[in-house]
C-alpha cells in the first residue's frame, strides 16, 4: 500500500512539474512574442518618424531654396498628409508673395504716373515765378509771398522725386550696376551738388580721400546716398560750422566718414532716423521730408554695404558709410 501510495505521489509530482514547465514555456513564449511585437512596433514607428521628419525637412529645404516641393502621391500615410499640408502652406505663402509684389508694382506705377502728371504743373509754376521775380514793381510783402510760393513748389518737386526713388527701391524696379571704380570722382560730384548750400551757411568742407582708391559699387546710386547724408549735415549744422569727409580702406569694406558739428541726435532716436518720413520734433522747422537717410540705407544694403551713426546732442554727428571692396553677392 505504501509503495502504491508513493507511486501515485510521484506521478502527481511529475504531472505538476510538467504543468509548471508548460506554464513557464507558455509564459516565456508570450513574453518573447510581446517583446518581438514591441520591438517591431518601435522599429516601424521609428522608421515612420524618420520618414515624416525627412519629408518635413525636404519640404522646408525646398521652401528655403525657392524650389517647388516634390509631390507625394501616397495620401494614406501620415507623413504624406503632413507633407500635403506643408505644400498647401507653401502655395499660400507664394501666392501672398506674388500678390505683395504685384501690389508694390502697382504702387510704383501709380506714383510714377502721378509724378509724371505733377511734373508739368510744377515746372510751369516755377517758370512763372521766375518770370514774376524779374519785375521790380512788387512791394516787400508781395516779394515775400512770391518767395514762399517758389520755395514751397521746390519742396513739392523734391518730395515727388523722393517718392519715385523710394517706390523704385521698394518694388525692385531699379537695377544696381556694381563695378570696380574709383571713389574720389563720386565723392567730388556729391560735394559739388551741395557746395552752394554750404556756402550760403558759410560752412567749411574738408575732404580727405585717396584718389587711387577703388571699390565695388554703383556710382550713380552711391553718389545719391552720399549726397543725402551731406544734405542732412548741411541742414542741421549752424552757420560757421564744419563738415569733414574722411575715406579709409579697411580689409573688407571702405569707410566713408561724414562728420559735422551740427545739432546732434538723441541716442533713443538714432535708429529711427533711418525710417521713412521720420523727423525729430526739434528739427521740424527745418525743411525736409524724412526720406534721405531711408533711401541711403536702402541703396547701401542693396550693394552689400551699410551705414552707422554716432551722435550726441549739440555735439554733432558722425555717419559712416561702408562699401564692399569686392563683390559680396
Amino acid at each position: 500500500m505504501d509503495k502504491g501510495r508513493n507511486y501515485n505521489i510521484n506521478i502527481e509530482g511529475k504531472i505538476i512539474k510538467e504543468m509548471e514547465l508548460s506554464y513557464f514555456l507558455q509564459f516565456f513564449c508570450f513574453s518573447f512574442l510581446t517583446i518581438l511585437i514591441f520591438l517591431g512596433s518601435y522599429a516601424y514607428f521609428h522608421h515612420q518618424y524618420i520618414i515624416l521628419t525627412q519629408a518635413i525637412c525636404d519640404t522646408l529645404d525646398d521652401v528655403i531654396l525657392g524650389r517647388n516641393p516634390m509631390q507625394n502621391l501616397d495620401l494614406e500615410t501620415q507623413s504624406s498628409k503632413i507633407r500635403s499640408k506643408l505644400d498647401m502652406i507653401v502655395k499660400m505663402a507664394k501666392h501672398s508673395e506674388e500678390q505683395a509684389v504685384l501690389q508694390r508694382q502697382k504702387l510704383q506705377q501709380m506714383i510714377s504716373d502721378i509724378s509724371h502728371q505733377v511734373k508739368t504743373p510744377i515746372s510751369n509754376i516755377l517758370m512763372y515765378t521766375d518770370t514774376l521775380e524779374l519785375k521790380d514793381s512788387y512791394d516787400k510783402e508781395q516779394q515775400k509771398f512770391l518767395f514762399i510760393i517758389k520755395s514751397q513748389v521746390k519742396k513739392l518737386e523734391f518730395l515727388m522725386q523722393s517718392l519715385v526713388k523710394m517706390s523704385r527701391l521698394e518694388s525692385e524696379m531699379f537695377i544696381i550696376k556694381q563695378k570696380r571704380a574709383l571713389l574720389f570722382p563720386v565723392i567730388s560730384k556729391a560735394v559739388s551738388s551741395v557746395l552752394l548750400d554750404a556756402d550760403k551757411k558759410q560752412l567749411r568742407l574738408c575732404v580727405v580721400c585717396p584718389q587711387e582708391l577703388s571699390v565695388f559699387f554703383d556710382e550713380k546710386w552711391t553718389e545719391e546716398a552720399i549726397t543725402n547724408v551731406l544734405d542732412n549735415a548741411i541742414k542741421y549744422t549752424d552757420s560757421g560750422g564744419k563738415i569733414s569727409i574722411y575715406v579709409e580702406a579697411w580689409q573688407l569694406y571702405t569707410r566713408i566718414e561724414i562728420k559735422d558739428t551740427g545739432h546732434g541726435i538723441c541716442p533713443e532716436h538714432q535708429n529711427d532716423i533711418f525710417k521713412r518720413f521720420y523727423r525729430e520734433k526739434k528739427v521740424h522747422e527745418i525743411s525736409g521730408v524724412g526720406l534721405g537717410l531711408y533711401l541711403t540705407r536702402e541703396i547701401l544694403e542693396k550693394q552689400g554695404g551699410y551705414i552707422t551713426v554716432t551722435s550726441y546732442p549739440e555735439k554733432g554727428s558722425c555717419f559712416s558709410i561702408f562699401l564692399p571692396n569686392k563683390n559680396r553677392k
